[in-house]
């Protein structure tokens, strides 16, 4: 806003210090500023609408998003099930917590999930998971299927081939992912879906849920088989092994005759008790092989380490492998968009190596554990047999040594035997209750309304926002860019004087007014006229207001306001009245009165006051109106000088004595200070107005001007008004004219 408008505002407002008296003028007229934004209403409710419409429009071209939520039951507190058998769904972590569930969520918004789900629902062939131009989706919106045809068959043109399919699927795949949401509390998974269809987006939901329920199943019973397996062909192994052990010992009894009392001596309690003992070390040193020799098997092979509780136990191999399998699957999307020769493909397969290192540091490390404990575990074997052979050096049958060795090999593994079958059962328990630890226990909800975008609020901010602008409008229109005022109010704010009366607009049928003889001949002619009510109401209203006022000024703030045609209405009003009243045109410069004055002299007033011609000889009288006259005379450039002259005082003191009513008709107050000189030699000044076009700055320049004389101003008129308009701002009735305080009029 610059600093026209500005000041322009502020005398809207009443935001200036002191009026043309000096006392302070009003704040703020919130009431006037409310009145002229209501007087434009059907302005503001078109920008309204105009807003609504907009939005509207917006709306159809912005495509509608619709979302889905399905909960999963991860783990249920509730079920009086053995804790030792109910476990997370993924093979991958053995406990629930924060760790796990973020585990849960990474596999959830994995891209298998994604690529089943793709290929379950055809997204390959869904155009909304398809890659499209701007303008195929807006030309959808509008209504233009073909047009969107041909642009998407334009985007797709370049996948052909075998691995069309497969492209497809992996943009569905990342476009779903765009459009998936997961997170999780204590034990509930929430999964959420996007998509331009309600019945899209719930089918979307309920396969994610369904088939990332069906591959953690798979995946885990797929562990858990693997772990059978193992168990089953130990458990075989063994149980024939303590079958053939007990066979051989029954045989050696027989053929030796040997009595289970017979062993009953100190040396042989000694003897059973080293034996006691190396079972014991051969049941550990036994399960330690196996578990290394399946350690190593698994690394060799480069098998599948989740059943191997050495491996799965370490938080820090854990915290690799998950590690490892975002940067294989980075580097794989990585190297499909970039290329191999790509930095960041490049830097990706560096950091996914050197984790690959880590990881292979840690699972060598745990090797070392185990390796380090099976050879503690041989070597105290041997020192325990080594202890046997000691005290069987001196028994005396050697039937009795393979006895004692044949029954703890027995002992040793039947107890590995019983130690195999019970995982063996606990894995097979584990298999049959996995059904039961997980489910959905929320299905995917069908939604009824658009998540996005928000209609309700967009058409309310569009509503909002139209009100908004166009009361903005409307005041900028009220007052910032209206240039003139309407009101007594406006006129008080911007002048600090009242209206002392309101001359109505008189149009000619070519749409122009009329000349000022014409008016003053029409207000003669018709005496019961709005225009002759109005001036009649105007000098009234005057010499009650101000009954010792015989000389009148009139003026105005610019040229073209009006002010001589009211001067010369004034006058003839007083005439009219039987008073003796003279017009004195003062104006030298713009002589309007002299020139619509019938048979005005070429001398004039400036000829008086020059001395060039006497009083009689310039000083006319219209036949129509009965007013006396006084033209300008001849121009000069020196008419402020000769306003200021001592004739002049003397001129006015004569009139006052030969007439009652002296109307003087001066120039503008801000192109020429002519105005000014004579308002100390006169006893009230009017200030004509134009009505709805003079602008604020300017009465409030010309109230400025006129403040050293600011005692003699009796108001403002307000010319030219429109007196059809006059209701919207206010006034109601059938009579608008007078003063401020006395003319009829109901507001």
């Amino acid at each position: 806003m610059n600093s026209f408008q500005n000041e322009q505002f502020a005398l809207a407002a009443g935001e200036y210090s002191e009026d043309a008296t000096g006392a302070p003028a009003p704040s703020i007229d919130f009431l006037a500023i409310v009145l002229a934004v209501l007087r434009r209403w059907k302005l503001i409710a078109a920008i309204t609408l105009v807003a609504l419409v907009a939005t509207y429009g917006a709306l159809k071209v912005v495509p509608s998003r619709y979302k889905s939520t399905v909960e999963i039951l991860v783990y249920d507190p509730q079920q009086e099930i053995n804790t030792a058998v109910q476990k997370p769904i993924s093979p991958f972590v053995d406990a629930i917590g924060n760790d796990a569930m973020r585990t849960e969520i990474n596999i959830l918004t994995s891209k298998s999930v994604a690529l089943r789900v793709a290929s379950e629902l055809n997204l390959d062939k869904d155009p909304e998971f398809q890659p499209h131009s701007l303008l195929g989706g807006l030309a959808e919106r509008l209504g233009f299927p073909g047009l969107a045809q041909a642009l998407r068959a334009n985007d797709q043109s370049d996948v052909r081939g075998q691995d069309e399919r497969a492209e497809k699927l992996n943009e569905a795949a990342d476009a779903l992912l765009a459009n998936l949401q997961a997170w999780g509390d204590a034990y509930t998974l929430f999964v959420t879906t996007t998509s331009q269809s309600p019945a899209m987006a719930q089918r979307l939901a309920a396969t994610i849920a369904t088939d990332y329920l069906v591959s953690q199943r798979e995946a885990r019973q797929e562990a858990l088989q693997r772990v059978s397996d193992w168990l089953k062909g130990r458990v075989d192994s063994l149980q024939s092994s303590v079958l053939a052990t007990e066979a051989a010992i029954a045989k050696l009894k027989a053929e030796n005759n040997i009595r289970d009392s017979e062993s009953s001596n100190f040396r042989e309690k000694q003897i059973g008790e080293l034996n006691n003992q190396i079972m014991k070390v051969r049941v550990d040193l036994d399960e330690k092989r196996a578990r290394l020799d399946q350690v190593r098997s698994v690394i060799d092979t480069k098998g599948d380490i989740q059943g191997i509780a050495e491996l799965t136990a370490s938080p820090t191999l854990t915290t690799l492998r998950q590690k490892q399998a975002d940067l294989t699957s980075r580097a794989a999307d990585l190297q499909k968009r970039l290329g191999d020769s790509h930095l960041q493909v490049i830097a990706t397969r560096a950091e996914l190596a050197a984790v690959t290192q880590q990881l292979n540091d840690e699972v060598q490390h745990i090797l070392g554990n185990m390796t380090n404990a099976y050879d503690i575990a041989v070597r105290q074997e041997q020192a325990l047999e080594a202890n046997l052979q000691t005290l069987t050096a001196h028994a005396n049958s050697g039937a009795y040594v393979k006895l004692s060795q044949l029954q703890s090999a027995a002992d040793a593994d039947r107890k590995l035997y019983e130690g195999y079958l019970a995982q063996y059962n606990d894995v097979t328990e584990r298999r049959t209750l996995q059904t039961e630890t997980a489910r959905v226990i929320s299905p995917a909800t069908y939604p009824l309304w658009p998540s996005s975008p928000k209609r309700k609020v967009f058409f309310a901010a569009g509503g909002v926002l139209g009100l908004g602008g166009g009361v903005f409008v409307a005041f900028l229109l009220g007052y910032l860019l209206r240039p003139g005022v309407r009101t007594d109010k406006e006129v008080e704010q911007s002048f600090g004087r009242p209206v002392v009366g309101m001359i109505p607009l008189v149009k000619r049928q070519s749409g122009h007014g009329p000349s000022a003889g014409r008016l003053v001949q029409r207000m003669v002619n018709e005496p019961l006229s709005d225009l002759s009510a109005a001036v009649r109401s105007l000098r009234i209203s005057l010499e009650l207001s101000h009954n010792d006022a015989k000389v009148i000024l009139m003026t105005s703030a610019i040229p073209g306001e009006g002010k001589s045609t009211v001067a010369m209405l004034l006058a003839a009003s007083s005439a009219s009245s039987g008073k003796k009243t003279i017009l004195l045109d003062c104006d030298l410069h713009n002589p309007s009165v002299s020139n619509a004055l019938p048979g005005a002299p070429r001398r004039g007033l400036s000829d008086v006051l020059c001395g060039e011609a006497k009083l009689e000889e310039v000083m006319i009288q219209d036949p129509v109106s009965n007013i006396y006259a006084i033209p300008a005379g001849s121009a000069g450039p020196n008419a402020a000088d000769l306003l200021m002259s001592q004739r002049m005082r003397d001129l006015i003191a004569v009139l006052r004595t030969e007439f009652d009513y002296i109307v003087v008709d001066t120039p503008p107050l801000l192109p020429v200070i002519d105005a000014l000189v004579l308002t100390s030699l006169v006893d009230r000044v009017l200030v004509i107005v134009e009505w709805s076009q003079t602008p604020r700055i300017n009465i409030s320049e010309a109230s400025k001007i006129l403040r050293p004389e600011s005692h003699r101003i009796a108001g403002v008129i307000l010319n030219k008004v429109d007196v059809s308009q006059l209701p919207a701002y206010g006034y109601r009735g059938a009579y608008y004219y007078g003063s401020a305080g006395n003319y009829a009029r109901n507001r």
